[in-house]
């Protein structure tokens, strides 16, 4: 993979100043672009010029320079991917269920941070491991991961912004009887548990999941879910919350007798790409382990 990342400068791009075309409509940070200048890491048609004075021409070639040389606390690692998009920018992963996202002190070997690293190194890229957001060790399907600087910039504007769209398969206990409802109810982590989480009016944190019925089998329901909000294990703490544990979901109330692990899965992501802001919509089946809950009776 080249190091450099071209931008051809767009009809509407004229006259802009450089750097208001690298904040503005390229959506670069002000740190950002501080690191690329520090290090000569644009140029224009071949140059390196003056960010504030020089004024952009339709057809002008922009070129960056995004790979650096970063440390990591952990080692790559040759794990199996299974990529569902790529770009110079970033990669979408249907991760598997059983997976840790990021290495820990405890656990830095097998995770998708070592499989990520591993998957860049060949490519010649030497950034960091950048996850937009993170999945549960045993909740599978789509993650997001920014390949650059300028790309987790950009993609965590859009988180922040509630603009990256994740929707969420699951199995639930039980008939829900309403095709739709939105849950919101704060969350906060239980007093003595590291891990858990409970719906907390008083302490707990703002938090919005909205679900709706996909199909009622005899015992439960397979559902659909978009977060409003980020918090950790939002969904399995909401539909806990409204007496419809996830199916697997021992910490949480559900039973693991059908599936050893909760029948969670992101199956969707719908985003804008760096560079082009053109948005994108991508989805990952359900995993086989879930798919056998359709077939029981």
């Amino acid at each position: 993979m080249s190091d450099i990342i071209p931008y051809r400068a767009k009809i509407d791009d004229e006259g802009l100043t450089l750097y208001k075309l690298l904040t503005k409509k390229l959506k670069l940070s002000k740190d950002a672009i501080k690191k690329l200048r520090k290090d000569y890491r644009i140029r224009v048609n071949g140059k390196y010029l003056n960010y504030h004075s020089t004024i952009v021409q339709a057809d002008d070639l922009i070129e960056f320079n995004f790979n650096f040389m970063e440390e990591t606390n952990f080692l790559p690692e040759a794990i199996p991917l299974n990529i569902i998009y790529e770009d110079q920018h970033l990669l979408v992963v249907n991760k598997a269920a059983g997976m840790l996202v990021h290495p820990s002190h405890n656990e830095n070997t097998q995770t998708l941070g070592n499989a990520v690293l591993h998957h860049l190194r060949r490519e010649g890229n030497y950034n960091t491991f950048r996850p937009i957001h993170r999945l549960d060790r045993n909740t599978s399907g789509l993650i997001l991961i920014a390949k650059n600087i300028y790309a987790h910039n950009y993609l965590t504007k859009q988180f922040q912004e509630q603009k990256i769209h994740r929707e969420y398969l699951a199995f639930v206990h039980g008939i829900i009887p309403h095709d739709f409802e939105n849950i919101s109810a704060p969350i906060a982590r239980i007093n003595d548990s590291i891990i858990q989480r409970k719906v907390d009016f008083t302490h707990g944190k703002n938090a919005t999941t909205h679900y709706q019925v996909i199909k009622r089998y005899s015992d439960r329901t397979l559902v659909r879910l978009k977060l409003a909000t980020g918090r950790t294990h939002q969904i399995r703490v909401h539909m806990s919350y409204i007496g419809h544990p996830l199916i697997g979901d021992d910490l949480y109330g559900g039973s693991n007798s059908l599936i050893s692990r909760q029948a969670l899965h992101s199956y969707q992501l719908k985003f804008c790409l760096p560079f082009t802001h053109k948005e994108i919509k991508l989805k990952a089946e359900l995993s086989d382990d879930i798919k056998l809950l359709k077939e029981i009776e």
